[in-house]
């Protein structure tokens, strides 16, 4: 494999790392949001739970990953768009 196709492959599994290393609540609003594209109220109806809940578990879920994640920031373009709403 070209090495920059194995640099890709290795961020993508930490980025699915991190994602996976969520509280379990956490990491089901941040799929719904960012993956499957639901709003916070769909989200909340959803799990039962309030948009506030939902609003406090996203932003510890994007702050928990921007962490984790950090270093790889500048060579993720697409990651910053995810983290901070993109889709």
């Amino acid at each position: 494999a070209v090495r920059g196709e194995d640099e890709h492959t290795d961020r993508i599994a930490r980025v699915q790392a991190a994602i996976a290393a969520l509280p379990e609540e956490r990491r089901k609003v941040f799929r719904l949001s960012r993956y499957e594209g639901f709003k916070y109220h769909e989200i909340a109806e959803r799990l039962g739970i309030s948009v506030k809940t939902v609003e406090n578990q996203m932003g510890k879920a994007l702050k928990a990953l921007r962490e984790d994640l950090a270093d790889l920031v500048p060579a993720l373009g697409w990651l910053v768009w995810l983290l901070d709403g993109g889709g």
